[in-house]
């Protein structure tokens, strides 16, 4: 297959793929069929396509390196996705399709996870959480299978395992990363059990006795709610990056799904349809912190694939590092703990700031640790294989954040791909990028067009460059200091 041929359909199959998961995930689509996607794009991930681009890869320089490196990436995914797509789409059909009694009534899976953060009763959160995870053990049935096949396709092509596989097709050193999170685990334990402490004190539950539902409810943020009202969550959007110099509702580019629908995935996402020409912007309103909270981030996912050049190449605007695009995501979410911004934006009591910014500050750290206790975890159970990893899966996240958790969540708390490492190397690079533009335009960089002109130009190059490339032209590196030092500051 000639190199431009396997480039036009790589672009056509991930647009495809993008589309299948929204209609399904915007509960558009009841069947998710992306089994007829790679049966129009099998010999794409042909093993001889894989070599053939390989050893292309191999003796490039320079930006042609690049572009290999990020197709043999994409191809080699592609290739051991491509021979569990049938678990995957029973798997999302099933998800789709599944329902839960709790006291007589029926609620769809997705939806129920919503209501189970949204319920003041625990004893009902409790059956709620239960009935989930009934329903867990039998997607659990069809993820050891996939997951297993997945292990089997890795040790084929090659590689010592699948932490091996995505260490090198995603160029992540994971040694290097966990070094870093072992540094921020250690210089925020006490700092996190405390603070955690102190907003489990509000329902009367200690960090030991808590379940995963019990700090779900309480980073629900429900105090809070009447200053995040729902009608003002995409106006407060808008609002914001008018003052970056965007103008939301003449961007005929981003498209903004904010309807109610009964199967639509309670988590907000962003599907760029066609990049730039075609971003998809997807989020449930439910009222309340969150709304703001995941609008702003799948708003900077949505406005950094919007701005990526149209002349840029096609491995630019669809593959390489989404720490990139997380990282940009965090960027805009993470003004809901900026002080100027909550002033300028939202109309909270002067006496409710100090407690507002005290629960922000420690849902970050709780997610930093969260992640950093995934990756962990993951990486035991892509190295060792599934023996034994419920236990291993309850033991680390535990160890690290100091709740129950149930072993059963070991195969649905997992993402393909370590894209728990992708996260975590945002969140280093966003304290490193928040900070320059501070330093360049001060605290209320979201208010300048010229911060905002200088985002864009970031954006511009979609994900040409890794965060690593991104953090040393900037003069800095990726590393837990700035993310710990902020932290200490604010708690």
């Amino acid at each position: 297959m000639e190199l431009q041929t396997v480039r036009k359909n790589v672009e056509r199959f991930i647009r495809a793929m993008d589309e299948e998961f929204y209609l399904n995930f915007a509960g558009l689509k009841e069947e998710m069929n992306t089994s007829a996607i790679f049966r129009r794009h099998k010999g794409l991930f042909d093993r001889r396509v894989l070599t053939d681009i390989k050893k292309r890869r191999t003796k490039a320089r320079g930006d042609d390196k690049r572009k290999l490196r990020y197709l043999e990436h994409v191809l080699v995914a592609g290739h051991i996705e491509q021979k569990v797509k049938d678990l995957s789409d029973r798997n999302a059909t099933m998800e789709s399709k599944l329902k839960v009694t709790v006291r007589g009534e029926k609620i769809p899976f997705r939806l129920a996870a919503v209501k189970l953060f949204n319920e003041d009763d625990r004893e009902l959160r409790d059956e709620i959480y239960e009935a989930r995870n009934r329903a867990i053990d039998d997607l659990n049935v069809l993820l050891e299978k996939r997951l297993r096949k997945l292990h089997g396709l890795a040790a084929t092509l090659g590689y010592r395992n699948y932490a091996d596989m995505y260490s090198k097709i995603k160029k992540i050193n994971f040694d290097k990363v966990m070094r870093e999170l072992d540094a921020l685990i250690k210089a925020t334990d006490r700092m996190y059990r405390d603070r955690l402490g102190a907003l489990m004190d509000g329902i009367g539950i200690g960090i030991d006795e808590a379940e995963k539902h019990d700090v779900g409810y309480i980073l629900r943020a429900k105090p809070f709610d009447r200053y995040f009202r729902k009608r003002s969550a995409i106006p407060t959007l808008k609002r914001t990056l008018k003052g970056l110099g965007i103008a939301l509702e003449g961007q005929k580019n981003v498209i903004l799904d904010a309807d109610e629908r009964p199967k639509k995935s309670p988590r907000a996402f962003c599907a760029p349809l066609k990049v730039p020409d075609k971003i998809m912007l997807v989020i449930m309103p439910m009222g309340g912190y969150g709304d703001y909270d995941t609008l702003l981030h799948e708003a900077g996912h949505a406005e950094h694939y919007a701005h990526v050049h149209k002349k840029e190449e096609m491995e630019y605007k669809y593959l390489g590092d989404n720490s990139v695009t997380e990282s940009n995501a965090f960027l805009l979410q993470y003004l809901t703990m900026n002080e100027d911004w909550i002033k300028s934006n939202i109309p909270m009591d002067q006496g409710k700031l100090q407690d507002y910014f005290d629960f922000v500050y420690t849902k970050k750290l709780f997610f930093l640790r969260r992640y950093a206790a995934k990756l962990m975890y993951e990486l035991n159970l892509h190295k060792k294989g599934l023996k034994n990893m419920g236990a291993v899966y309850k033991r680390t996240l535990e160890s690290v954040l100091g709740f129950k958790h149930p072993e059963n969540h070991f195969l649905t708390d997992l993402d393909d791909g370590f894209y728990a490492a992708q996260y975590l190397r945002a969140w280093l690079f966003e304290a490193q990028l928040r900070r320059k533009l501070i330093e360049d335009f001060g605290d209320g960089w979201f208010q300048s067009t010229d911060a905002g002109d200088y985002i864009k130009s970031l954006w511009a190059q979609g994900q040409k460059y890794d965060v690593e490339e991104l953090a040393e032209s900037m003069g800095c590196e990726i590393r837990s200091k700035e993310l710990v030092e902020d932290l200490k500051v604010h708690l």
